[in-house]
């Protein structure tokens, strides 16, 4: 039950959420101090994995739903790497509240470790590692890169699709590693109906990040919409090793099988 209740509270929040992690996007780690004094990643050290100081931050952010105090609260005392260890907890409480923090502040570094999160036992924690993810690839570059695609992100929320297009083709030839450039292209592709575009697109972001569910998604429904189902069936097969509880991913999967007999 306890589940269900924060799982109702997160969906709640979620637009808010998502516009904190993009609004936290060029917030820096700083300096090695945290806002009381104590040395970010002092508690990692000196307390078990079953954290209690994190704890209460999470239990204070479900009741009060300020994801702001959660964040300074987190970046007062947690690093990156405290909270990686973190999500090996066997406390389930543990493992949400630093997936959701990972989520607000963690670097690229923190990529994989927050993907293996979709495979948890938890619903939650797998809701919020899907949400995190797209907090830590839209702040995967330099700060500057970051609030450009930030910039392209809103103008396709906006259906300016030109001037999106031509921002982000800017960024990638300025920055060709950065995956989530090559996927908000990918979905402007989509968008003006380019699918082919939009299927390379996609396949140069999961060759930059293998865990971008949101990409291989994306490239299996433009595969099926080309008339392409043997390729798009093999996208849907990958995603669901790195989602194996997402059933419509799997729902896909039987179906394409299905048409194959």
């Amino acid at each position: 039950m306890r589940a269900v209740i924060d799982l109702i509270r997160f969906k709640r929040i979620n637009t808010h959420l998502a516009g904190v992690m993009l609004v936290c996007l060029c917030v820096g780690h700083g300096n090695s101090s945290g806002a009381d004094g104590l040395p970010k990643g002092i508690l990692g050290r000196t307390e078990p994995l079953v954290n209690p100081v994190l704890l209460g931050y999470y239990e204070s952010f479900l009741e009060s739903q300020d994801i702001d105090t959660f964040l300074q609260n987190i970046l007062a005392r947690y690093n990156d790497s405290t909270l990686l260890r973190l999500l090996e907890s066997s406390q389930v409480e543990a493992r949400r509240a630093s997936v959701l923090a990972l989520g607000l502040m963690g670097g690229p570094q923190c990529n994989g470790p927050v993907a293996a999160r979709m495979k948890d036992s938890d619903p939650v924690v797998r809701r919020f590692a899907e949400n995190a993810l797209w907090g830590i690839w839209f702040r995967s570059d330099s700060p500057a890169n970051n609030e450009e695609l930030t910039a392209v992100r809103n103008l396709l929320t906006e259906e300016r699709f030109e001037e999106a297009m031509i921002r982000v083709n800017a960024l990638i030839a300025k920055a060709p590693q950065f995956a989530e450039a090559w996927n908000q292209r990918a979905i402007l592709h989509f968008t003006r109906g380019d699918l082919q575009k939009s299927v390379d697109d996609c396949r140069e972001v999961v060759k930059r990040n293998p865990y971008h569910f949101g990409a291989m998604s994306g490239m299996a429904q433009s595969l099926v919409k080309l008339g392409k189902p043997n390729e798009a069936l093999d996208v849907f097969k990958t995603q669901i090793k790195i989602q194996p509880h997402n059933e419509a991913v799997q729902a896909a999967i039987d179906s394409l099988e299905r048409g194959r007999l």
